[in-house]
This record gives C-alpha cells, sequence and structure tokens, in this order.
C-alpha cells in the first residue's frame, strides 16, 4: 500500500540540478528552445484564432464517487467543494482502496462520446480537449506503459471498459462531427510511485498519445509551479518528439509555472477573463459550466446560457478563447441540465454566431455602450458587431470615438431588422426603446463599415450623437483630501465612503460640440447627478466647471442603494476642448456625503425638466 502523502512526496525528489533558480533553467523559454515551434507559431494558430469555443471534458474514477466518500451517497459524506477531481486528497484516500471501490463503479457506457460530440456540434463549438490523463493517475487511453498494464499497487492504470480505449471514441466521434480534438495530460501524478522514474513514463505516455491517435489539435499540459517546471519534466524532450509526431498541434503554456506566462502557443487564465487583448498572444479561458470541472451530486446549479454568452462575448472581444467544461457521471452521460443549456448556447450562436467566429478584438479603449464588440469580415467589407450586454437607453446605440464611415447596421435576429444611422461628430444608431425580441439571450447589431475600423484613442469621456454625456463613476479622478484616513472610493458602480469635506472628484470629458447644430450660440447643459443617499445623511457641496460654480444640496433619497437623477443647475460652454466637472463637499450630515453613481449633462434644448429636484 502507497499512502498519498508518499506519493506526493515522491515527486518532489529531485536531483538537485533540475530544482535550479528558475532563472539558470535553460528550458524556461520560449517552447523549452525545441526547434521549430516558434517559426511557424503563427500559421499553426490560425484555426484556433477563429474558433473561439471549445468544450473541455473532465472524466476520471473521481467521477463514479460524484464528490461522496466512501463513494455511496447513501452512507458516504459530501465533498463541499463542488469538484470530485481532489476528492482523494481531501478524503485522506489512500492506494489500493481508492482505485478498488471506484474501478467497479466507472461504467462509461458505448456511445457516450457520440453523445458529447452531437451536443458539441450543437452547441457551436469548434475543438475539444479530453482528459486522457488527470492528476489521479488514471489513463483514459489504453497506455503500454509496463506500470500502466501491471503494477502491485493498482494492478493497471488503464481505465477503459473491456475491449474499449475512450481517448480513442472521443477523437473518433468528435472527429466525425467536424470538431478537432485535443488531450489533455496532467502533468502532476499521485499515483506513480518512482519520481525518478517518473519522467520515463511521463515522456512514454505522451509519446503514445502523439503517435496512436491521429492528429490532435492541442496539447493541454496540466500544470507546473516554481521548481516543477521546464527542465523539471524534460520539456524540450516532450517538445522535439511531439513536434515529430504531431507537427500541427498547438501546446498550452503549463509546463512552466504561471497561467500568464508566454512559453506555449497560448497561455491559460483558469476561471477568469483576462483584460487583453494581447498583442502578438492569446489565451484560452477554461471554464466550468458548474462550480466544478468533476462530475459532483451536490454540483447541480450551473451557470444560465446568458451568463455563458455573456462570457464568450467578452472572451472574444478580446481576442481569446472560451474552453467550456462539461462533467459526465460515470456512465459518460451529461446532465440534463448542462445540455439544455448547450443546446440554447448553439441556438443563439447558430444566428449570432458571425459576431463571435473568425473576428478581430474590440477596437474601442473605452466602451460608449453597455457590452462590447467584434470585428468581422462579410463580402469584404469590414463588420462591426456591438454586443449588447444591456439594452441602450434612449432609443440610440452611441458609436463614439468611431472614426469610420457607417454604411448600415442591422440588428441580428430570425427576423433581421435595419436600422438608421445618425450622424454627428461621431456616428449613432437609432434602435427601437426596447429589444424587439426578448427571447434574445443576447442582441447584437451588425453595423457594416467603409473601411478598417478606426476609433479615436483618447480615453476620456466622448459626447454622444445628441450631445449629451453620461460619465460613470468608473471615470472619475477621485482626490482623497491629505488627511483622510479612510478616503473616497470607488465600490462596485459607484464612488462610496465619502464621508471627509477633503475628498473631491473630477469627471474629466471630451467636448467636440459644445454648440446646438446650426446656433452661433454657447452651449448651455443641465448638470445632473444620480446619486443615492440614506436617512440623516447628504451635505451641501458645489458643482464647478470652468469658471461657474452650481451650490447643490444632497438630501437623504431614502437608501444607499436607492438611486435619483437630480438636477444641480445649468451651464454654459461655448469652447470644444478637454473640461473637467469637479463636485467638491462644502458640508457633510451624518456619517456619509451620498454614493455617486454618475455624471450626466444634457443639452437643454434637448432635455424636459426634471420630474424632480430634491436639492431645490
Amino acid at each position: 500500500m502507497i499512502p498519498l502523502r508518499i506519493a506526493l512526496l515522491a515527486l518532489s525528489i529531485v536531483p538537485w540540478s533540475v530544482l535550479a533558480a528558475k532563472d539558470e533553467d535553460p528550458e524556461d523559454v520560449p517552447f523549452a528552445g525545441s526547434a521549430g515551434w516558434q517559426g511557424d507559431h503563427e500559421k499553426r494558430l490560425k484555426w484556433f484564432r477563429d474558433a473561439r469555443f471549445g468544450m473541455f471534458i473532465h472524466l476520471g474514477l473521481y467521477s463514479a464517487a460524484g464528490g461522496y466518500w466512501p463513494p455511496d451517497p447513501a452512507v458516504g459524506k459530501l465533498y463541499e467543494k463542488n469538484d470530485s477531481i481532489d476528492l482523494r486528497t481531501w478524503a485522506s484516500i489512500d492506494e489500493p482502496e481508492y482505485g478498488d471501490k471506484l474501478k467497479p463503479l466507472f461504467r462509461p457506457e458505448p456511445g457516450c462520446t457520440d453523445e458529447w460530440a452531437r451536443l458539441a456540434a450543437e452547441a457551436g463549438m469548434r475543438y475539444a480537449v479530453f482528459t486522457a490523463k488527470g492528476p489521479e493517475g488514471y489513463t483514459l487511453f489504453n497506455s503500454s506503459q509496463s506500470y500502466s498494464l501491471d503494477n502491485p499497487v493498482t494492478h493497471t492504470t488503464n481505465i477503459s471498459p473491456p475491449g474499449r480505449d475512450l481517448f480513442r471514441e472521443f477523437v473518433t466521434s468528435f472527429r466525425r462531427e467536424g470538431i478537432t480534438p485535443g488531450v489533455y495530460y496532467s502533468l502532476v501524478d499521485w499515483q506513480y510511485p518512482d519520481a525518478q522514474a517518473y519522467r520515463d513514463y511521463l515522456h512514454g505516455q505522451l509519446r503514445e498519445l502523439g503517435t496512436n491517435y491521429g492528429p490532435l489539435g492541442v496539447l493541454w499540459a496540466d500544470y507546473s509551479s516554481s521548481g516543477k517546471e521546464g527542465s523539471y519534466w524534460g520539456c524540450r524532450s516532450i517538445l522535439d518528439a511531439w513536434r515529430v509526431d504531431q507537427p500541427d498541434s498547438l501546446v498550452n503554456n503549463r509546463f512552466w509555472g504561471g497561467f500568464e506566462n508566454s512559453n506555449g502557443d497560448f497561455f491559460t487564465p483558469e476561471g477568469y477573463v483576462p483584460p487583453g487583448p494581447y498583442p502578438g498572444f492569446i489565451f484560452e479561458v477554461s471554464l466550468p459550466l458548474n462550480n466544478g470541472y468533476g462530475f459532483h451530486y451536490g454540483d447541480k446549479k450551473g451557470k444560465p446560457p446568458r451568463d455563458v454568452l455573456l462570457t464568450l462575448s467578452d472572451v472574444a472581444s478580446r481576442g481569446g478563447n472560451l474552453l467550456l467544461n462539461i462533467a459526465p457521471d460515470s456512465r459518460g452521460h451529461i446532465p440534463s441540465t448542462a445540455t439544455e443549456t448547450l443546446e440554447s448556447v448553439g441556438r443563439w450562436l447558430g444566428i449570432h454566431g458571425a459576431a463571435i467566429f473568425d473576428t478581430e478584438p474590440n477596437p474601442f479603449k473605452s466602451m460608449p455602450f453597455k457590452g462590447t464588440c467584434t470585428v468581422g469580415m462579410v463580402d469584404g467589407k469590414y463588420v462591426l458587431y456591438c454586443h449588447l450586454h444591456a439594452w441602450p437607453p434612449g432609443g440610440v446605440l452611441p458609436l463614439s470615438g468611431l472614426m469610420t464611415e457607417c454604411k448600415s447596421a442591422t440588428l441580428l435576429g430570425t427576423l433581421a431588422i435595419q436600422l438608421d444611422i445618425i450622424g454627428g461628430s461621431f456616428p449613432a444608431i437609432r434602435i427601437p426603446d426596447s429589444s424587439p425580441d426578448p427571447n434574445d439571450l443576447l442582441p447584437v447589431i451588425a453595423v457594416v463599415l467603409d473601411g478598417k475600423p478606426v476609433v479615436d484613442s483618447t480615453t476620456y469621456p466622448r459626447q454622444a450623437a445628441d450631445r449629451s454625456f453620461n460619465i460613470p463613476a468608473s471615470q472619475a479622478v477621485l482626490s482623497p483630501g491629505p488627511a483622510t484616513r479612510y478616503p473616497l472610493r470607488m465600490e462596485e458602480d459607484h464612488i462610496g465612503w465619502w464621508s471627509k469635506s477633503d475628498d473631491s472628484a473630477w469627471f474629466p470629458i471630451l467636448m467636440k460640440e459644445p454648440k446646438a447644430p446650426g446656433s452661433d450660440q454657447p452651449g448651455r447643459f443641465r448638470v445632473m447627478l444620480d446619486y443615492a443617499v440614506a436617512p440623516t445623511c447628504g451635505g451641501e457641496v458645489e458643482v464647478r466647471m470652468l469658471d461657474q460654480v452650481l451650490p447643490m444640496k444632497i438630501v437623504p433619497t431614502g437608501s444607499w442603494t436607492d438611486f435619483r437623477v437630480v438636477e444641480a443647475g445649468v451651464v454654459t460652454i461655448s469652447q470644444p476642448g478637454l473640461l473637467a466637472l469637479h463636485i467638491r463637499p462644502l458640508e457633510i450630515f451624518g456619517y456619509g456625503l451620498m454614493n455617486l453613481r454618475s455624471v450626466r449633462l444634457i443639452p437643454v434644448a434637448d432635455a424636459p425638466a426634471p420630474a424632480e429636484n430634491l436639492s431645490r
């Protein structure tokens, strides 16, 4: 019997040369210095850049436990983490007990990989990555390594049902659906007993995967950490051999430590979307559809289709891919909730897929609406796809900052709707007051451009097509007082903790058209604050722009979350340019001034009188 703690310790016993400092590791460089990979990097990456959406499939003996140990929902204790992959560590289970109890329960049914492939195709996925070996050390491909065939502890690591090879079934099923297969392989192995011999075992298994299953689009290694990367795995030898066996394959970056290192073909943020895009690099976000990667009886609430699409939208707009994980059960079946979600995502992509696939990243540095953009090509013309994460108010989709002429605009849907373009300092699109299709999970407007999109690079808030400004709190410059111990700060969507009169806030704007069209008179703008104040709090402030000062009372609105739009007064602006609106407290009542969500400037000629004015 080999206790788990000894197996883990064995992997840490390595020659001193392997434990050399990171900056002395000759294989801690792009592709470990293996020849050829860097030269055709972009060529090999082309299909991956266009694919955008893939399926991650985690299956192993842990799937048979489903988060319970002992592996019986009637008597076992449920792992509260909602992920069964590291169940063995959590429950401190030794071998052979772990394998002896789970192998009889692990019975993927014939045709289960066909089920996965059909669902991936219906969901619009372009590639898939399957766990050939997880950290528990069991193999879902039929390895011929001597330890895998027969060993004194677990007897065999190969756990495909008799007469079958699950990895071969996976690649066959997905190729039949036109989906590129890839292989996940855990570099970490909790089972193999001899750290000194493990590297030969690792190399031998990767050679089997590279030579026995046809072309594989991705080698998804997992994972490395400081001191256990590069030379520790013999990475250069691995990539030299993989280059011969799989010359068109991509290699992720986890032969090296850190999710965002650039030593592979793409980097691998897990569970988060990086701010990107990253010129010259591409990333792939891995994300479980539920809370965990492995099947778990307690993990019943998966992400709804809209949340998946919002993430896919964000990832594509930053030039990355989304690898979305499903967790089949011990029979190889996908939970019905996951199936329903992916089918819904696929229906959306069937209509809006041009906004995701084969696209370039968002050209805007500061979004003029709540959402994001991608750029595609249709019939030789550039198309700006506007992903509306929230429907724009006022019947207008602003494209402030876009300097390329807009030729036409269409709201995508089962019945595409042609939209009008509004001219002005920057273009805008006239849209319905609300979404014509309430069942559209993520509306997209496709704008055909007269050339490649060029966007004004300034990061300051820009004037909308109707000459108004809506400046969110996130674009304010906060100016805490020199002696303020707990200064005002940015909360989720507002400025809060405003409790000292020395603290103030600046709102910069880039004014392009102060005057109304056809007028030679200075422009007049109502200044509106969108704020919330609890009872007994508030105060008095001065709102200053240029040489104009507007005194304003900040009075309770009902609570710190009851936001209301209140007028401060009217300012006159005669010249274009970079301006700033300054809000400075004169007196603060109670324990806080206000939660300030945004500042708006509305041309007087276009602004109805406020429904209420709490400050007067």
